[in-house]
């Protein structure tokens, strides 16, 4: 198999790069059968020069190695420097002219130093293909309302039969034989996941040159995958970013954030997740980035926070160890705190519950979360699966339990049927932020205010 070094991901299917498009399969499905990025949309999703790249931080761009360096066997002779393009954007204002440039939609390139993994190629052909870009300015001084991508850890990787949505600006057409139509994006699902590689096996959707380095966007618009290379039976193979998350976690703490980023909680309604609160920070137990879930006891609003290392901290929404330090809890046989979906505390009984991402809800204490009731099944709304799910809180006043989604809406049913009372309804999120970048949810039992802990783009 070779990678096509100039074969970026067009939006649609999967990979990489190098120059002999002549061994791209000749079919009748073409990568146009991706349906073109409305405006205003992934507008993260930008370019380089012969590839595509994501926007993950303020001024941190992810793509692929090959993308800027010469060869596909090791990292020698690489880009120091390198362009990122965004497209088909809004230019922040200039004060100076009488015209408002933020007006319309311009491309808007950015210069930057090349950052690549130290592993490429090392390990074999285009393994760790990973190269970052750190722009000489933060977006937010140059566009406006562009929001990066949130790049998905360890626990939140995808797995075989997962849908995913994979984006890129590369050519089009039956042997790529046609120019790129902009922007694209397609849904596939994923085939096989290996320490190394998210595989797609569907024949017809082959990557073009220009998709290399693209992102794959998990259920929650998270960038899970990066487009690494394609072969002429039809195989994609993208590397998976939550295996690089802790490198490039290390990156970005040695650069400057955008003032739009940082750990912030949210007090709202149901459908207006700031109508009450702006923005506050909020800080987690030492050394954490990430929650199982969130909850806050209907008897007093003490919140409760469950970690991914299986303890759990209670305190108050800016500082959740603020009433009493990390002790151990314990799940119903089988699951792991990887498992849960998210977690709230009924307003009647202080009875916690814990959603789960096979579809079973429990019900216990905080640190033993099945001790009133063993995992039952629950239901979703037509069309809705466990992975689009971003949040549930459970409101004080009645034990109603409202679910966050994905595609920015919210239902309310019971426990076990998640939409019982209302289907999904529209919601209004905070400045600046989208459903894909929500930790978690929880309802205070006192005056049924909703909070929403919102990750920062690298958690």
């Amino acid at each position: 198999m070779k990678a096509y070094r100039t074969l970026p991901i067009l939006l649609a299917a999967a990979m990489l790069c190098s120059a002999a498009t002549a061994e791209v399969r000749s079919n009748t499905y073409s990568l146009s059968s991706g349906i073109t990025v409305p405006a205003g949309q992934l507008e993260a999703v930008g370019r380089l020069p012969g590839c595509s790249a994501t926007l993950i931080a303020e001024e941190l761009v992810l793509t692929a190695a090959h993308c800027v360096c010469p060869n596909d066997i090791n990292a020698l002779n690489c880009a120091a420097r390198t362009t990122f393009t965004l497209t088909d954007v809004r230019p922040v204002d200039n004060p100076a002219t009488a015209t408002d440039e933020s007006q319309s939609r311009k491309d808007i390139a950015i210069a930057g130093s090349v950052i690549v993994h130290p592993n490429f190629a090392a390990l074999g052909w285009l393994r760790s293909d990973y190269a970052l870009v750190v722009l000489d300015q933060p977006v937010w001084s140059v566009a406006k309302g562009i929001q990066p991508i949130v790049l998905a850890d360890p626990a939140h990787a995808v797995r075989a039969g997962d849908m995913v949505t994979l984006v890129g600006y590369g050519a089009t057409g039956a042997n790529c034989a046609s120019a790129p139509l902009g922007k694209l994006q397609l849904a596939l699902r994923v085939s096989e996941v290996v320490p190394d590689a998210i595989r797609f096996n569907h024949l017809g959707d082959v990557a073009c040159p220009g998709d290399s380095g693209g992102p794959a966007l998990n259920a929650s618009g998270w960038l899970v995958g990066v487009a690494s290379w394609s072969d002429s039976n039809g195989e994609s193979t993208y590397r998976p970013a939550w295996e690089v998350f802790g490198w490039i976690s290390g990156i970005r703490a040695t650069t400057n954030p955008g003032p739009s980023e940082g750990s912030m909680v949210f007090g709202g309604s149901s459908r207006d997740l700031d109508a009450y609160r702006p923005a506050q920070p909020y800080t987690l137990k030492s050394g954490a980035n990430d929650v199982a879930g969130i909850g806050i006891a209907g008897s007093d609003d003490v919140v409760y926070a469950w970690y991914l290392d299986g303890t759990v901290s209670a305190g108050d929404t800016g500082n959740l160890t603020s009433r009493r330090a990390p002790y151990a809890y314990t799940l119903p046989p089988g699951k792991t705190p990887s498992d849960i979906v998210d977690m709230d505390i009924a307003g009647s009984d202080d009875h916690v519950f814990a959603w789960y991402r096979d579809g079973t809800v429990s019900s216990g204490t905080s640190s033993d979360l099945d001790a009133y009731r063993a995992p039952q099944p629950y239901t979703l709304p037509p069309g809705k699966t466990v992975a689009d799910i971003v949040g549930i809180g459970i409101a004080g006043s009645n034990d109603r339990v409202y679910v966050w989604y994905a595609d920015g809406t919210v239902s309310s049913g019971s426990s076990r049927d998640l939409d019982a009372f209302t289907p999904p309804q529209p919601v209004a999120m905070p400045p600046e932020r989208n459903a894909g970048q929500i930790m978690a949810i929880a309802i205070a039992g006192s005056d049924d205010h909703v909070y929403t802990w919102f990750k920062p783009y690298l958690r």
